[in-house]
C-alpha cells in the first residue's frame, strides 16, 4: 500500500512521513522530488515545475509501484495540486494494483504561511511556497469529499506522532 501524503507546501508532510514511518512496521518512503530534481538537471523543465514533466508523472508511477511491492508500505511526501496530475499518478499506481490512500494535511493559512517563515532548511523556497499557499489550499481543500480512498487530516495544535497514529487508523478504515 502506498501511503501519499499531500498538502500545501509546508504543511509538514515529511515530518509526518518520518513519524509514519516509525508507526508503521516495515514502511519506507519514497520521494518523487528527488526525481525531479534529477530530471531538472537532466532536461530543461518548461515554467520551472518538474510536475509538468510526463516524464517525471510516468516515472513515479513507476518507482512509487515498484517501492510498493512485496507488500511493505511506502509512504510518500509528495504536493499534487493539480487535479489531472493527480488522477494520472494515483490512478496509474492503482491501475498497476497497488493500493493508493491519500492523505490531505489541513493546516489553516496563518499556521502555514508561519511555518513557511520559520523553516531554515527551505529558505531558497519561501517566496515560492507563500505565491502557492492560496491555491493549494484551494486546490485540496475538501479533496476527501471529491476523490475516492482520500481522508483528510488536521496536522496543527498537537505533535507528528497524533497526526500518525491518525492516519493509521484511518487505513483501516473504507473510505
Amino acid at each position: 500500500m502506498i501511503v501519499w501524503l499531500n498538502g500545501a507546501f509546508g504543511a509538514g508532510k515529511t515530518t509526518v512521513a518520518r513519524e509514519l514511518c516509525r508507526a508503521l512496521p516495515a514502511a519506507r518512503r519514497f520521494d518523487p522530488e528527488w526525481l525531479g530534481y534529477a530530471l531538472r538537471r537532466a532536461r530543461p523543465v518548461p515554467g520551472g515545475d518538474y510536475q509538468d514533466l510526463a516524464a517525471w508523472r510516468r516515472w513515479t508511477v513507476r518507482l512509487a509501484g515498484l517501492a510498493a511491492r512485496g507488500g511493505r508500505p511506502v509512504v510518500v511526501p509528495m504536493t499534487l495540486l493539480r487535479a489531472d496530475y493527480r488522477s494520472e499518478i494515483l490512478g496509474g499506481l492503482r491501475r498497476r494494483g497497488t493500493p493508493v490512500r491519500q492523505v490531505v494535511l489541513r493546516v489553516p493559512e496563518p499556521v502555514l504561511r508561519a511555518r513557511i517563515d520559520g523553516d531554515d532548511r527551505e529558505a531558497g523556497a519561501r517566496d515560492w511556497r507563500h505565491r502557492h499557499v492560496a491555491r493549494a489550499l484551494a486546490e485540496l481543500s475538501g479533496l476527501a469529499d471529491r476523490e475516492s480512498d482520500t481522508v483528510e487530516v488536521d496536522n496543527h495544535g498537537r505533535g507528528p506522532a497524533a497526526v500518525a497514529a491518525e492516519i493509521v487508523a484511518s487505513l483501516t478504515r473504507v473510505p
